[in-house]
């Protein structure tokens, strides 16, 4: 999973002194962890993913050292890049494809949730109320502006976000935009990962004021303590390694080295090397 699409530990840095262009650099560190009970009953953390998120000209360079995998946000574009280093793969998806992906998605998990009801006198069992949460959140929002607490919930789904307030209102933007973006895609490459509009709805809570999510739990059973928390750590300044991660990347796409591929050979080559 990626982060995309939940948060973390954000330390902010004040910007001194720095260009235009650098006010728009920014880079995130995040870890996901599994938390569930242990056999004496308390909570374990177990690290499920890191990933390291740049923030620079316009772009954004979401990358995966486990996988040696980049995706590479072009907004200016409408698209994403994908590098695979490990498979020596490239591949290119436009938004308008994502969006048609996730069309087809909905109106098959629609007419999958219609046959369900029709089988049960026009009711949804209770196994199916968890994926109709997904595609029809409906959630119920609590703000606490003395702790900065967003929880937002509905009868299968519940989030918990920590936020603190941007101090740029254009690179949050920026950061929200791609964090939609990412929960549009994140399903697309995984479809084990929750329907998008979930976490879109988290994001529009975080827009309207302003924040930044220091930590977010997801629970996909409200009634279960195990649950999903991802942390972030957020700097303003970009160091000489993230600079040389950005120009091998930019050289990888240049040097016509990768093996070009459509997204759906891409999809494919994927799941073969997740089964």
């Amino acid at each position: 999973m990626r982060l995309c699409h939940m948060m973390i530990l954000v330390c902010l840095m004040p910007i001194l002194g720095l260009s235009p262009l650098a006010a728009q650099d920014m880079k995130i560190r995040t870890h996901i962890y599994h938390v569930a009970p242990s056999k004496n009953g308390e909570l374990k953390s177990q690290e499920r993913a890191v990933s390291l998120t740049i923030f620079h000209a316009g772009r954004a360079y979401d990358y995966i050292d486990s996988v040696k995998e980049v995706i590479v946000f072009e907004p200016k574009q409408n698209r994403f890049i994908i590098i695979n280093s490990s498979r020596s793969l490239v591949t290119t998806v436009d938004f308008d494809e994502l969006r048609q992906i996730l069309k087809v998605a909905r109106h098959e998990t629609e007419q999958y949730l219609e046959q369900i009801a029709g089988k049960n006198g026009g009711e949804l069992p209770t196994s199916a109320h968890a994926v109709h949460a997904q595609i029809d959140p409906k959630f119920e929002e609590t703000w606490n502006p003395k702790t900065n607490i967003v929880n937002l919930q509905n009868n299968s789904l519940r989030y918990s976000a920590v936020c603190v307030p941007a101090d740029d209102h254009s690179i949050h933007e920026a950061y929200m935009l791609y964090a939609d973006w990412m929960a549009r895609l994140n399903f697309v490459l995984h479809p084990q990962s929750l329907y998008p509009d979930a976490r879109l709805s988290l994001n529009e809570s975080l827009r309207k004021r302003n924040m930044y999510p220091t930590e977010v739990r997801l629970f996909q059973d409200t009634n279960d303590k195990s649950h999903l928390r991802a942390e972030h750590r957020i700097s303003r300044a970009l160091d000489s390694t993230d600079r040389m991660m950005i120009t091998e990347w930019e050289s990888q796409l240049k040097t016509g080295k990768l093996k070009e591929v459509t997204f759906r050979e891409y999809q494919e080559a994927i799941l073969i090397t997740h089964r």
